[in-house]
């Protein structure tokens, strides 16, 4: 039963990634790719099927979409929307 005297629960603190646009594109890119809609920050690329064709698809489109270049390792050492990210966010850093 839900307190009719508590505030609605707050979006952004439900998903807070929805703020970084880096995690958005990077969602954004998975979902196109594997075919699925909703995808959650730590779920694993393999465990959604991911193999060595979906990965270069998504260095592609990462290096189009938010221009930098991801090597092969960031998919082994963190294989998730949040690891990725983290990783587009450090080479952006290192451009600038």
């Amino acid at each position: 039963m839900t307190d009719l005297f508590s505030p609605a629960p707050d979006a952004a603190l439900e998903r807070p990634e929805q703020e970084d646009p880096v995690i958005a594109q990077v969602r954004e890119i998975w979902q196109e790719i594997l075919r699925i809609d909703d995808i959650g920050l730590e779920e694993d690329l393999y465990d959604l099927g991911g193999h060595s064709l979906t990965i270069t698809q998504i260095i592609a489109r990462t290096r189009r979409r938010l221009g930098v270049e991801v090597s092969l390792d960031v998919f082994f050492d963190n294989p998730t929307i949040a690891g990725l990210a983290e990783e587009v966010t450090r080479l952006r850093g290192e451009l600038a």
